[in-house]
């Protein structure tokens, strides 16, 4: 075997379809279809912990950064701390909670349920905002202070902690199923029915359309200077250049990684430009943008890859898939 998972890493059963996954110090947590949130190290499986009564739908680390949030299809919006400690944020009966984001500058987490995105404030529900159609995704601007939402027919930008904020409208006409900001807050990206991104370059809101995927695009990843944005849904990464006054407007993207099946997930190290592919076979990669140096980081499962993070230092990685097979890969020298 030439994967790196078997040369340096440590293969995972997870039990259950991962959902995601996110670093908490020196552990990675796999939320998972099953309601559990498995811990796991270089070392090996730590503890599993049953969360939610149904599938996690969302999740990402708590403002603290010592503790994950969940939001499952039991209506629950939970958190899990240590020792498997588990806190109800928030409940509603016969909804789900399929997004949530958070910041640790402002201590917000933001969470959606049909039409409403929920602001919680050190824990506490603070305020909600009504759409006019369900919410297709969510997203905190670096400083934690801007939120994006994407819904039918466009995004409505605001300011996150303002209850009376009646929004700035972006007006794009279709299906808007995942939104994402720039890390320098210029740009609003989303993912489309159409198998198509939109895009706005602020505060102008001038129009950006990038097309070209064979499905719909459900992974974003910018790198550390914000110039590039990764994503997925095509048989590469596909990879847009943020630069000049135009953005990608005009210009070809990089297309990294091709192989045939489809890429499902992508993630950028946290300080280099290296991406991690993570493809419907369930295989994984790393490559170096420069010189497209390709590092194979696992080989072909039994389902597509759905969860894929990078450690703090960028020394380990983290992949999940849908066939329940985990694996956390050391690239230390």
């Amino acid at each position: 075997m030439s994967v790196r998972v078997y040369e340096k890493g440590r293969r995972l059963a997870l039990g259950a379809p991962a959902t995601s996954v996110h670093w908490i110090g020196g552990a990675a947590l796999f939320a998972l279809g099953d309601g559990a949130v498995q811990t796991a190290t270089l070392e090996g499986a730590g503890e599993r912990t049953q969360v939610h009564d149904g599938a996690i739908l969302s999740a990402c680390v708590h403002p603290d950064k010592k503790r994950l949030v969940t939001g499952g299809d039991d209506g629950k919006l939970c958190v899990l701390g240590d020792g498997g400690a588990v806190e109800t944020l928030l409940e509603t009966r016969g909804k789900w909670f399929e997004h949530v984001v958070a910041n640790a500058a402002t201590n917000i987490i933001v969470t959606a349920s049909g039409k409403e995105a929920i602001v919680l404030k050190a824990g506490k529900e603070a305020h909600r905002f009504t759409h006019p159609t369900s919410v297709g995704g969510l997203a905190l601007d670096a400083k934690g202070r801007r939120l994006a939402v994407s819904h039918y027919n466009g995004v409505t930008l605001r300011y996150a902690l303002m209850a009376d904020d009646k929004g700035v409208a972006l007006n794009w006409a279709g299906s808007h199923l995942a939104v994402t900001i720039s890390p320098d807050a210029e740009y609003v990206l989303t993912g489309m029915q159409e198998n198509s991104l939109h895009g706005w370059r602020m505060p102008e809101k001038t129009d950006l359309r990038m097309t070209g995927y064979a499905v719909k695009t459900r992974s974003f990843s910018w790198n550390k200077s914000a110039r590039l944005l990764a994503t997925s849904g095509a048989d590469c990464a596909v990879v847009w250049p943020f630069v000049g006054k135009l953005g990608p407007q005009g210009k070809e993207p990089l297309l990294i990684g091709r192989r045939e099946p489809l890429v499902t997930q992508v993630a950028f190290h946290p300080s280099e430009d290296i991406l991690a592919i993570g493809y419907e076979d369930g295989a994984a990669v790393a490559v170096r943008i420069a010189d497209q140096v390709i590092i194979e980081l696992d080989e072909a499962g039994e389902g597509p890859v759905t969860a894929l993070a990078w450690s703090a230092d960028g020394m380990q990685i983290a992949i999940g898939d849908e066939g329940g097979r985990g694996a956390i890969v050391d690239l230390s020298a």
